[in-house]
Order: structure tokens, then C-alpha cells, then sequence
């Protein structure tokens, strides 16, 4: 039978129609489920197992056409005996039949390689994040400096690193280094801090191995002794013989040294890899070391000594990360790039660099779902990592946007008696744990979270959040009594910071009523009239004036900051705003085309979520989407007071189209 007949005998038995209905009625039901999912509590994954459901379905939907309709239909020739009489019910496989049957054995092969490229997405690839067992975690302990010369320390340390760097290069455990432990000693309170390293051990950190080793000086050479214990530091597994070396060429020791450990860790518990890498030359290791000494206290000393180390030894690779992130972490994107691009262009890198590497990379590209995969990879290796740990949480929520992976990042390294004051990222982590509550409708947690935060001066991004929670919960009172002991705490500045954003999420909660009174008490505190001439002052009056709805006012105040040249994009969209409301729509047309024209490289969404803020005020509810979806495409961030924490967008933010768009890297 010819194929175009064989297509034409469908369309007679309604065969095409019949499909086409089955996949028109499985994309609705999809698009269906995929709306209420949320709301209904479901996980993401739902949407994933009712397509695996309905692509298995097809085959067997084509299957039953047959079965019902067309076996009984078709005309067949039966099958005959010797004696050439038919054998009742048995037939010979028409031409229909035989391309028919090749067909749904085509679609049903095509059908089951869908279904198992989805199951490898989401349900193997996309798991939550794993925490690698107590049996994986290898503790390094500092190496004891016996020779009796502190200028011998720095031999200890770079002992250290490298003894690190082999593990975690050979995927041979979850490393607790030395700085891991400095950090749970310092912030964890004075009083519950155990006196000795296996009390912190066993209480908090839980290692199953732990390296520990010393060096002394002996008839003119440098020895090193290490040993491996087990985590309750009760047992020895291996006590290797001493290494000596030249007191001149500490490397040599150190190199030696490592290799045998690392030999134990492959040839004993993982034979099946093994991985060789160069230690960097000893004056750009101790060089580096010095820079992460003043990395937080002098930009140019950090940079100058950094500049050193690489030039000492232009294969270093962690002093041109550290430099790369000095310029990231400084806005200073371009610059940023071109070292990105330099160290790319390198030789030799190893898979943990290269992942590095493709972090910075994606987030330089504004594309948050690499960014977010390539973070995951670094995060398995150290989850314990203060830094590591902080900063998967800022991804998950702030890039993605999944709230929910966020409870068992943080709860992979205990709070509970961390001293804020000497722990530099736990105050983000109580904010974006807080926050990821929050968007999950779980309130409660999130003030039990913060409450112990409500008094004193200090955290205020925590107390503006603790503020959030009460107004979405819809205790506006507790929010307007916090805001009442506030005044008696903070400075007018910081005062009318903590005021604003609350008046933001009065606002966002339909009470324009309390917002209005907030920002009145901001502009009496900030003496509007005479503040016209602060600098400091005006972009918290301007804002104030425009929420308040006095757009008169708040056109003068904005036109005054642009022509101090001090209006970023979101101001020169409020002026926009302000024109508009102000019946004066050329110039407000005029500064939305200036605005679309200083669109250039790194600015991450800036400008398109600008324009669709001035979209959202206006009105124009298909060019507000448009521009938020481009803003988000390019790498902006779902920040404290972005997408669904932004008043100008509260008209928005439980569409279905926004839904789509707070989604978009998922």
C-alpha cells in the first residue's frame, strides 16, 4: 500500500482527528495542571509525571482505535486451509495494518524516549540537593610548627591547602578545613564552645577522618609526621613514615607528604581514581596568603599583593579567582570579564576550577539556571562552608526562585549557637531563610525566625523583614507597634529606610492607608522643605512623595535628582510615572526613550524592568509582562524588593503570566 493512500484511509476512519484530539485535550489538561499545581500545594514535578502518563497513554490510545474501530472496519482477506477454506477469525495483515502497527511501534519507541529523557531530568538529575554523609566528611587539621620559628607557620598552612586540594580534586570527601573550624569556633558562643578540637568534633562537624600532622627541624633537615584518625579521634587508621626535605625547599616535603595521603584515600577506601596535580611555587603561595590577610581591610594592598602572587607564578590559580571576584563583587563588571576570559584561556585546569569558573561565567551572562546548576556541584564538595553554604541559599531563592530548596541548605550547618557578631554570612542566611518562608505562605516561621531580632539597633535588613512577615500575615498592628519602638532606636536616616520599606509592603497588602501615614511621618521626620538642598535625603523624599501619590511634588523632587545626574533607572522611571500622571505625555514619552537608549552590556535586566515598572503604573498591563520577562531573561535577580516585592507591580503579581514569569529558570 502506498503512503498516501494509507493517509487518506485515516482521515476516512477518522484516525488523525481522533489523535488530535488526544493531544490537543493532553496539552489543556497540562497547561491546566500546571496553574493549579501551586495553589493546590503540588510539587513542580506534578506536571512532569502526568506527561510521562500521557505520552505512555498515546501508544496505547492508538492501539485501542484499532482494538475498537478500525480491526472490525478494514477490510481483510481471510486466512485459508489446505483445502483453500477460510479459517474462521483469522485473517491476513492488510497493508493498512502492517504500516499502521510500524507506526504506533515507531510512536511508542519515540513515546518511551521522551518519557525517560523526562525522568532523567527531574527526577535524577534534579534532586534536591545532597549532603554527602558523615562517612564522607575528612577533617584537615592545622599542621603543629615544632621547629620553634613562627616564620615556619606559613610552611604549616600551605601544607594544609594542598592537602585539601587533593582531596576535594580527587572527589575523595566532604573537606572541614581548618578555616571550617575557625569559623564554628568563633561564632559558636564562648560558653558552649567544647575546650578541645574533638568536642567540636563530635558535637557539631561529625567527620569520619581526620588528618592531623607536625613538622619539626632535625640535624639540618625539615620533617614532617602525619597521621589519619578516625572522626572520634580515638583510633589511628595510618601513621605514615617521615618526610624530611631541604628546610630551604619546603615543597618538596609537602608534595611528598601529599601523595601519601592521597595515596591512602584511593588506593585503600577509593581505588577507582586517582589524580596528580603541582603545588604553586612557595613566594606566590606565601604572597596569596598575605592578600586574604587584608582581602576586607585595604582594596589596594589586597589587589597590589594578589598582582604579586600571580606574577610569581602565572599557573596560580586560586590568587586570579580571588582578583576576578574583588572586581565581580565591586559592580565592576567589565573589568571582571576580561580576567574571566584570561584565566579561561589557561591550560590544565581540573574539573572543581572549570565548574568555578562556569559560575562566574554564567552569572556574567545573566543565565541564573547554569549559574545555579554549576553552584550545586561546588556546594556538594563543601556544604559545610560558611561562605559555600550562604551563598547556595542567595542562588536558590534570588536567581531560581525556589523558595523551597532553600529550608535544607540552611539547616545543613546549625544556627543555633552561632554569635551573629563575628559571623560575617549568618545574618544573610536568617534573611533569606526568612524570606523563603515568606513566599511560601509560612509566616509564623519566619517571625519565630526574626523574633529575636526585634530589639537593639543592630540587623536592620532583618528587622525590615521580620516587618514583612507581620504585614503579609496581616498583623498590621504588631507592624505599626515595631515601627513605634523603631523611632526611639534609629537615626532619621536609617529610621526613614526601615519606614519606607514598610510602607512599600502596606501598600503591597492593600493597605494604602497605613502606607500614607508612614510616609508622612517620613517626610515630617526628614523636614521636607529644607531637605530639598541633601543630596543624601532626596531619593527617600522622592519616593515617599511618589507612593504618598503627590505627584507634583514628587516631579520636582525627581527632576532635581536628574539633573544632579543621580537618578538611576528606577527614578528616571518615577519621573516618567510622574509626567504621566501629570498630564504631560510627550515628556514622559520623550525619558522612556531616553531610558530604552542607555541600554547596554551588564547592566542584568536593569533598564526593561525599569520600563516595566513604568509600564505597570500606567497601565499597560502586555507591555509590563513584555518587559519583565525580557528583565528577567536578562539576569535580574528576584531581590528583597524586586517582582513580587514591588509595590509598583502589586496589579501583577498573582496573574498567571506573572506566575510564568517568577518561574522562568525553573
Amino acid at each position: 500500500m502506498k503512503f498516501s493512500k494509507f493517509i487518506k484511509e485515516c482521515q476516512e476512519y477518522n484516525v488523525l482527528k481522533n489523535i488530535s484530539i488526544y493531544i490537543v485535550s493532553s496539552w489543556v489538561l497540562l497547561q491546566v495542571i500546571d496553574l493549579i499545581a501551586g495553589p493546590l500545594g503540588f510539587s513542580n514535578q506534578v506536571v512532569a509525571w502526568v506527561l510521562i502518563l500521557l505520552l505512555i497513554g498515546l501508544p496505547l490510545y492508538i492501539f485501542g482505535i484499532w482494538k475498537l474501530k478500525l480491526a472490525n472496519s478494514i477490510k481483510r482477506k481471510p486466512v485459508t486451509d489446505a483445502e483453500g477454506n477460510p479459517v474462521p477469525g483469522k485473517f491476513r495483515r492488510s497493508g493498512f495494518q502492517k504500516i499502521y502497527f510500524f507506526f504506533l511501534a515507531l510512536i511508542s519507541l519515540i513515546c518511551l524516549g521522551i518519557a525517560l529523557f523526562i525522568v532523567n531530568t527531574n527526577f535524577v538529575r534534579s534532586m534536591d540537593l545532597p549532603s554527602l554523609e558523615t562517612g564522607d566528611k575528612i577533617a584537615i587539621l592545622e599542621f603543629e610548627n615544632l621547629t620553634g620559628d613562627p616564620e615556619n607557620d606559613l610552611v604549616g598552612k600551605m601544607a594544609v591547602d594542598w592537602i585539601i586540594h587533593g582531596v576535594t580534586r580527587n572527589k575523595l570527601g566532604q573537606v572541614i578545613s581548618p578555616e571550617i573550624i575557625s569559623d564554628y569556633s568563633k561564632v559558636l558562643r564562648a560558653s558552649l564552645v567544647p575546650s578541645e578540637d574533638n568536642g567540636l568534633f563530635s558535637n557539631y562537624l561529625k567527620p569520619s577522618r581526620i588528618v592531623e600532622g607536625e613538622y619539626y627541624l632535625a640535624d639540618g633537615r625539615l620533617i614532617f609526621q602525619c597521621a589519619i584518625l578516625d572522626g572520634s579521634m580515638d583510633r589511628t587508621l595510618i601513621s605514615f613514615e617521615p618526610v624530611s626535605c631541604d628546610p630551604d625547599s619546603p615543597l618538596d616535603c609537602i608534595e611528598a607528604l601529599n601523595q601519601r595521603i592521597q595515596g591512602y584515600f584511593v588506593n585503600v577506601e577509593r581505588k577507582e581514581e586517582s589524580l596528580e596535580e603541582h603545588p604553586p611555587k612557595y613566594e606566590a603561595y606565601e604572597l596569596f596568603n598575605r592578600a586574604k590577610q587584608w582581602r576586607y581591610e585595604d582594596d589596594r594592598k589586597y589587589l597590589d599583593l594578589l598582582n604579586q602572587a600571580i606574577a610569581a607564578d602565572t599557573t596560580f590559580f586560586e590568587p586570579k579567582i580571588y582578583r576576578f571576584m574583588h572586581y565581580f563583587n565591586r559592580g565592576a563588571y567589565r573589568t571582571a570579564d576580561s580576567l574571566l576570559t584570561r584565566i579561561k584561556l589557561s591550560s590544565g585546569m581540573f574539573p572543581r576550577q572549570r565548574n568555578l569558573l562556569n559560575v562566574y561565567d554564567a552569572l556574567l551572562q545573566g543565565n541564573h539556571r547554569n549559574t545555579y546548576r554549576y553552584q550545586k556541584e561546588e556546594y556538594k564538595i563543601t556544604p559545610l562552608h560558611l561562605e559555600t553554604n550562604s551563598n547556595m541559599m542567595v542562588f536558590t531563592l534570588q536567581l531560581v526562585n525556589k523558595p523551597r530548596g532553600v529550608d535544607s541548605i540552611f539547616r545543613e550547618v546549625a544556627m543555633g549557637e552561632m554569635d551573629l557578631s563575628q559571623c560575617d554570612f549568618c545574618t544573610e542566611r536568617y534573611k533569606i531563610k526568612a524570606m523563603s518562608d515568606i513566599e511560601l505562605g509560612d509566616f509564623p516561621a519566619a517571625i519565630a525566625l526574626l523574633r529575636q531580632f526585634e530589639d537593639g539597633v543592630e540587623f536592620g535588613i532583618l528587622k525590615k523583614i521580620l516587618l514583612r512577615a507581620h504585614i503579609r500575615k496581616g498583623d498590621f498592628p504588631k507592624a505599626q507597634s515595631l515601627l513605634s519602638r523603631y523611632a526611639d532606636l534609629f537615626d532619621p536616616a536609617q529610621l526613614s529606610d526601615i519606614r519606607l520599606f514598610a510602607a512599600k509592603e502596606f501598600i503591597i497588602a492593600g493597605r494604602q492607608d497605613l502606607a500614607d501615614a508612614t510616609l508622612s511621618e517620613i517626610l515630617t521626620d526628614q523636614d521636607y522643605g529644607s531637605a530639598k538642598t541633601d543630596s543624601t535625603a532626596l531619593p527617600v523624599i522622592a519616593e515617599s512623595l511618589f507612593y504618598k501619590g503627590d505627584y507634583q511634588e514628587a516631579e520636582t523632587v525627581l527632576e532635581e535628582l536628574t539633573g544632579r545626574g543621580e537618578a538611576d533607572f528606577y527614578f528616571t522611571s518615577l519621573l516618567a510615572a510622574c509626567y504621566h500622571k501629570n498630564a504631560e505625555p510627550q515628556r514622559a514619552a520623550a525619558l522612556i526613550a531616553d531610558l530604552e537608549s542607555r541600554k547596554g552590556p551588564y547592566q542584568f535586566g536593569e533598564v526593561p524592568y525599569s520600563l516595566g515598572q513604568y509600564y505597570a503604573i500606567t497601565g499597560d498591563a502586555q507591555r509590563t509582562y513584555q518587559y519583565l520577562l525580557r528583565a528577567i531573561a536578562e539576569g535580574h535577580w528576584y531581590e528583597t524588593g524586586a517582582f513580587r516585592n514591588d509595590p509598583l507591580l502589586k496589579d501583577y503579581i498573582n496573574t498567571d503570566t506573572f506566575s510564568r514569569i517568577r518561574t522562568f529558570w525553573h
